[in-house]
């Protein structure tokens, strides 16, 4: 151990207890990290009801009804989460990109003026895209004095947040001048998105 002066000192011990002071109970071992598994079983549940849109506390609730109540589950709520979150989105993260690309492209043969750009990282990983359709540059052209860029709306189920170009018309109502789709909201994919 060091001390803030700089000095070392030494431990020294002098009697090990290995008996326990208290009962050990099996069923909190859950609460270690090391102990928590989901089955086989309960990643096939929450894949099914992922897909059929049910919540994950409900399905957590299903699976801990199956067994008797939350306690004799060898995983918690969040690894529910955790699973659907890091499992069954990244894969579906790959998927919905190359669909978003098929869209733009389709729309880009039909629509000559419809823009898009998509930003990948070095591992190919979605990161961010813009896109522009031909009434929003039209609209640009007329009500582009004053935009504005509104990232308040609603995650997708990606946890990709969505962002608007908006403009004032003549009526003072808003008008959508383009839209984005953000890989998280860090600088870099803000400078990305202006740029």
């Amino acid at each position: 151990m060091q001390s803030s002066i700089g000095k070392k000192h030494d431990w020294v011990l002098l009697k090990v207890e290995l008996n326990h002071s208290h009962p050990c109970s099996t069923k909190k071992a859950v609460h270690y990290h090391e102990n928590r598994e989901l089955t086989m079983h309960a990643k096939c549940i929450i894949e099914v009801n992922d897909e059929a849109g049910i919540r994950p506390n409900k399905t957590f609730l299903a699976l801990a009804n199956e067994v008797g109540g939350p306690s004799n589950l060898s995983f918690s709520e969040k690894n529910v989460r955790n699973y659907i979150s890091s499992t069954l989105r990244s894969t579906n993260v790959n998927a919905d990109v190359k669909e978003m690309l098929n869209y733009y492209m389709q729309m880009k043969e039909l629509i000559s003026n419809y823009f898009y750009a998509v930003n990948l990282n070095k591992d190919n990983k979605f990161m961010s895209a813009v896109w522009v359709d031909a009434r929003c540059r039209a609209s640009y052209e007329y009500y582009g004095d004053m935009v504005s860029f509104d990232t308040t709306y609603s995650t997708n189920r990606h946890g990709l947040p969505f962002a608007a170009f908006i403009g004032v018309n003549h009526h003072g109502k808003s008008t959508l001048l383009g839209c984005a789709l953000l890989g998280s909201e860090e600088i870099p994919n803000f400078e990305w998105v202006f740029t």
